[in-house]
């Protein structure tokens, strides 16, 4: 239990420390995501936005990771990335093939992290172990 929340405070944590940057640097940000357009004054602004979404639940999901109540922040950082990296794609005709390539890197990246935390089961400290009855129970020894 305790090395999954670690894990889950830590990721939090760094979508905190990236939540900053958006909102420390949303031209910059915003140019590296969508190209020249991104580094202008409306786009900074829906960066920032996006930087306060993720300060908001990296700083949820890292303080509830304490009371081993995290899932649900995890979950919903992993839907907001799979929006953000959605919303990307169907761009994709319209933003420069870099910033196609890097979101699609990091979002990828961080929901692949997030799921995989998803499935690291607390009670067993086992990536992806089936406990108490889920679906497979008992199929194997252990009920894994």
């Amino acid at each position: 239990m305790a090395r999954r929340n670690a894990l889950i405070a830590a990721f939090g944590l760094s979508r905190v420390g990236f939540g900053i940057a958006e909102c420390l640097a949303p031209a910059r940000i915003g140019k590296a995501w969508i190209g020249e357009p991104g580094g202008g004054r409306p786009t900074g602004i829906i960066v920032r936005a996006v930087g306060a979404r993720d300060i908001a639940l990296g700083a949820g999901m890292a303080e509830a990771a304490r009371r081993d109540a995290a899932t649900p922040w995890l979950a919903l950082s992993v839907f907001a990335d799979l929006v953000d990296l959605a919303a990307t794609a169907a761009a994709r005709d319209r933003i420069p093939t870099a910033g196609l390539a890097t979101t699609t890197a990091v979002a990828g990246t961080v929901i692949t992290a997030g799921l995989a935390l998803l499935a690291f089961d607390s009670r067993s400290g086992d990536p992806g172990r089936v406990v108490d009855g889920g679906p497979g129970a008992g199929s194997l020894p252990g009920g894994v």
